[in-house]
């Protein structure tokens, strides 16, 4: 029997409250617990309040069976949410700060342990690093990090970002995912001229990414890898609701390429990954036969979730 696949995700926990609902997110947690889905054995490390949210968001995660150990609760703070108000489908964000998530820390146990352990995925982003002290503690597990891939979905949110932050992160980067309508916000802050293909591959050559993932929204996605520009397309869905649906996508892709298929089976697997969460309610919908069915020729364990 082979040995289980690890992932680790780092960044925000928090609940996205809706106008009729809430529901547990943030772009790290919700990668992991797609990938804690399809076969990884998942970790997060964050924090949250010891507020009723703060509980109900460790109930969830616990539930989804992705570790907790490097979640801590903190009772200084409250558990991070998000107002977000949906225009057209779209969402948009307004965020409590500052929040538990801002003040993730680890012990010398935790990091020990982070170290010692070989992970497949680490996922990580700009939003948790708006603040000093999670942003340093990044730093503390780059330093000791061992994984295949060191994922960076960029996902700039508001003004949580900084020509700094996105460099530093490039450094330590794999693979770069972002949407369409983040690369001529990136190709701005890090000065570059020409057509979003040349900043891509540009890019790629300058901070040594084995690839960039572009989400085109309904038109789909595409990936540079090994100089070479891949695409793959969606399905014709009706959509319920778009939160989660990069992070659903980046999981698959992840996972497939982690299984050693090509980047177009990655794209392929990504695609029905997303085209089955935006054609239902919330970020971690379960898993149906069909699901599942269409994803066993490149993921092998998959799992339905709770």
């Amino acid at each position: 029997m082979t040995q289980q696949k690890q992932a680790l995700a780092f960044g925000e926990v928090l609940w996205d409250i809706l106008p009729e609902k809430k529901c547990l997110g943030g772009a790290p947690l919700n990668c992991g617990g797609h990938l804690n889905r399809l076969g990884f054995e998942t970790s997060m490390i964050s924090a949250v309040g010891s507020d009723l949210l703060g509980t109900q968001a460790l109930d969830i995660i616990k539930k989804e069976q992705i570790s907790t150990q490097y979640i801590q609760s903190l009772p200084a703070v409250e558990t991070g949410f998000t107002q977000v108000t949906l225009e057209n489908g779209i969402p948009s964000y307004e965020f409590n700060t500052p929040c538990a998530w801002d003040c993730i820390t680890l012990n010398d146990d935790q990091l020990e342990s982070i170290k010692n352990t070989h992970w497949s995925v680490f996922c990580f982003g700009t939003l948790a690093q708006r603040n000093e002290v999670s942003r340093q503690t990044l730093s503390s597990i780059f330093s000791i990090l061992e994984a295949d891939i060191v994922f960076f979905d960029i996902n700039l949110r508001k003004n949580f970002y900084s020509t700094d932050i996105i460099k530093n992160s490039l450094i330590f980067a794999d693979i770069l995912k972002l949407n369409d309508e983040e690369v001529p916000i990136l190709s701005k802050l890090l000065e570059y001229d020409g057509s979003p293909e040349a900043f891509i591959e540009k890019l790629i050559k300058q901070f040594s990414l084995e690839g960039v993932i572009v989400t085109l929204g309904k038109k789909g996605a595409a990936a540079y890898f090994d100089g070479t520009r891949y695409e793959q397309k969606p399905s014709a869905v009706k959509v319920v609701d778009t939160v989660g649906a990069g992070d659903s996508f980046s999981a698959a892709f992840l996972a497939t390429l982690a299984n050693g298929h090509s980047v177009q089976d990655a794209l392929q697997a990504g695609t029905i990954m997303a085209d089955y969460v935006v054609s239902h309610d919330g970020a971690l919908p379960a898993y149906n036969e069909r699901l599942i069915k269409s994803l066993a020729p490149y993921i092998h364990n998959c799992q339905h979730g709770h």
